[in-house]
């Protein structure tokens, strides 16, 4: 792995027969199948993958890859750290971290393409392929055009998954969906997920924001918020090595103890537990 920069590093690598490699310390891998054809093993869940397949993959669990033919990969390693800029770095991508936290508690994690869409996911491709030239020629300012890179890949993906969420439902209402697109990309966020903000910048009346949240969305503001931080909770503790309580503070909770209820509240299972391999279901 070559580290291009403290949060993220890149390898390509082929293999004509897996070979298990360290990913410690580790927060996601985007995959790219550069040429090849295989199956990729997630848990001991097998998908098939060939040329210009994309793939993202958690922290540590079971994983490999089921070579048929030889493969090229470029993978694209992410740390914890990514979005939390460094004293050097020319952007500012702290305010990008929460998309890398919608990810981290949305993503499946179940083996498959990464974007099912035929147009995006040729998108994502010319993206990963200027990373690629970027990375293999390493001219002027090739580190910082690989973030910026990488940035714009993250929002497709993002843009993806919340798809999957909604799982093909529609709004009348065509604000309430930018709405909660707003509030799953600002999670982390607290000031701009306040009702007074939110009724401004989406021209609500603060007094009927609850009510117009509840009839759209069949549940309360305060527990949809709750629990996609929840949701990012569990990935933190199924796919990082993270204190349960630095997980909780981070995420707006009082300490592990108050995380610990809400999880048994909303999900009846407690973050012990989950971290032990129990997922939400």
């Amino acid at each position: 792995m070559d580290f291009i920069h403290d949060t993220f590093a890149i390898e390509v690598a082929s293999f004509e027969e897996w070979q298990n490699r360290s990913r410690k310390n580790s927060f996601f891998e985007l995959v790219y199948i550069l040429d090849g054809t295989g199956s990729q093993s997630v848990n001991y869940v097998k998908y098939p993958y060939q040329q210009n397949g994309i793939f993202l993959l958690p922290t540590a669990k079971c994983h490999q890859y089921i070579i048929n033919e030889p493969t090229k990969f470029l993978f694209i390693r992410f740390t914890s750290g990514y979005f939390t800029p460094g004293a050097n770095d020319q952007v500012d991508y702290s305010q990008w971290f929460s998309r890398l936290n919608f990810i981290m508690g949305n993503h499946s994690y179940h083996p498959g393409e990464l974007i099912d869409d035929p147009n995006e996911k040729s998108q994502v491709k010319r993206l990963l392929d200027v990373i690629l030239f970027e990375y293999e020629h390493k001219g002027p300012c090739y580190a910082f055009i690989i973030q910026n890179t990488l940035v714009s890949i993250l929002g497709v993906i993002c843009r993806n998954i919340q798809r999957r969420i909604l799982k093909g439902r529609t709004f009348t209402d065509t604000k309430f969906a930018d709405l909660l697109n707003f509030i799953s990309f600002n999670i982390m966020d607290p000031d701009k997920l306040s009702v007074s903000y939110l009724s401004e910048k989406f021209n609500v009346a603060e007094t009927y924001f609850s009510e117009y949240f509840s009839r759209n969305a069949s549940e309360r503001f305060q527990d949809y918020v709750i629990k996609s931080r929840l949701r990012i909770a569990e990935s933190r503790a199924q796919y990082t090595d993270l204190p349960l309580q630095n997980i909780a503070l981070e995420l707006g909770f009082t300490d592990s103890s108050h995380l610990n209820k809400m999880m048994k509240k909303h999900f009846d299972k407690g973050m012990r537990e989950i971290r032990k391999g129990k997922i939400i279901e």
